[in-house]
């Protein structure tokens, strides 16, 4: 079967504040047409700095000299603990979606807070709020490599790079939906302060050694959006569509994005959260940056199309119905409730996006990854 024709949709006319309407409603037929069909795309805009050849190269390179560091600079870098904030480092191992070991290393930041802003909020953060963790800083002044602060700087502004374009494509699913344009915005407008990036460094794996390892598990994202930078030639993003696997090829200037499971179900269905997964060539690395956009902790957003359920939301084919935890998790009765569970009060409206966001992220929460 030929490879699907994943669209890439310019969305200019959806940052601009002096774009006409009927721009704005072109962008969102495109919009409307790729979620239904794929659920994944790609996205660019002449006029935003995150999609220039050298913004790119900036978040690569500090990434690369991120995943460079030896395993003693890895080992004081705080890990990502149980709970459903992540933040740190994510050693080999230490998440999966399934039985599968991931072969891939991670690191999430999300919201850099003031120390002053930080100190005033620290009793009054919600479950996804708090400070970064990042590496000592004797060690973020080597990856600064004689440029103090630039480091950082280029994650912090990559990741509010990438917030401002997730926020701009609320706008275009708003009227894709025949909503009105700032719809969806009403439940967005603390978003940056509880969504979170991650990059990622996925190891090439091809002997019989790695049999039972993949770069990441065949899932559906649990969330509302993922905005995809792959940076990296290296094919390892593939598309379930239509009962075969096909790659997702890096575009230069572009992001991916992914519908996720929680915007795919208030939708009844009509905008699919699409199975994907990470392999490998089995020869060379790869590196990927991907922010999960989340709506506020507290939203409880209603349903958004009052049709028949179907597709996608008729069948249950999504991670966030699974049962994701460990086997030993699941003997133990920890890692949080199972997928069904928390599914069904959230959208019956008996919780928040935010306390079933972070029940999912404890369900594959490992103990014991490895540096």
């Amino acid at each position: 079967m030929p490879a699907p024709d994943i669209p890439t949709i310019d969305i200019s006319a959806l940052l601009d504040i002096n774009a006409s309407h009927a721009d704005k409603q072109q962008v969102a037929v495109a919009l409307l047409r790729a979620f239904t069909i794929y659920g994944v795309f790609y996205i660019t805009s002449p006029t935003h700095p995150v999609f220039s050849t050298a913004k790119t190269h900036d978040i690569l390179d500090a990434t690369q000299r991120l995943f460079a560091l030896d395993t003693t600079d890895k080992a004081h870098i705080p890990k990502i603990k149980p709970g459903g904030f992540t933040r740190g480092y994510v050693p080999i191992g230490g998440e999966s979606g399934s039985t599968t070991m991931e072969l891939k290393e991670g690191f999430s930041y999300g919201y850099e807070w003031s120390e002053q802003d930080a100190e005033a909020k620290k009793h009054s953060f919600n479950g996804l709020q708090g400070p970064n963790s990042w590496p000592a800083p004797d060690t973020v002044a080597r990856l600064d490599r004689g440029q103090p602060g630039s480091f950082k700087g280029a994650l912090d502004e990559f990741y509010l790079n990438v917030c401002d374009i997730a926020a701009g494509l609320l706008k275009g699913i708003s009227l894709a939906l025949d909503l009105p344009e700032s719809e969806l915005s009403k439940y967005c407008s603390s978003s940056e302060t509880i969504s979170f990036m991650r990059l990622f460094h996925y190891l090439p794996y091809a002997d019989a050694q790695h049999a039972s390892q993949i770069g990441s598990s065949a899932h559906t994202d649990w969330g509302f959006l993922t905005l995809i930078l792959s940076p990296s030639k290296t094919v390892g993003l593939q598309l379930f569509h239509e009962n075969e696997w096909h790659d997702v090829p890096s575009l230069e200037n572009t992001l991916v994005i992914n519908g996720g499971d929680y915007l795919s179900l208030l939708t009844g269905g009509k905008f699919i959260s699409p199975l994907h997964r990470v392999v490998s060539n089995g020869k060379e690395e790869r590196y990927s940056m991907c922010c999960f956009y989340y709506p506020d902790y507290d939203a409880k957003i209603p349903l958004l199309v009052q049709e028949e359920v179907k597709g996608q939301a008729a069948s249950g084919n999504y991670s966030l119905l699974r049962d994701q935890r460990s086997e030993e998790d699941k003997e133990s009765s920890s890692g949080g409730e199972d997928g069904k569970t928390v599914a069904t009060r959230l959208l019956n409206g008996e919780t928040n996006f935010g306390d079933y966001i972070v029940s999912k992220w404890t369900q594959v929460y490992r103990k014991g990854g490895a540096y």
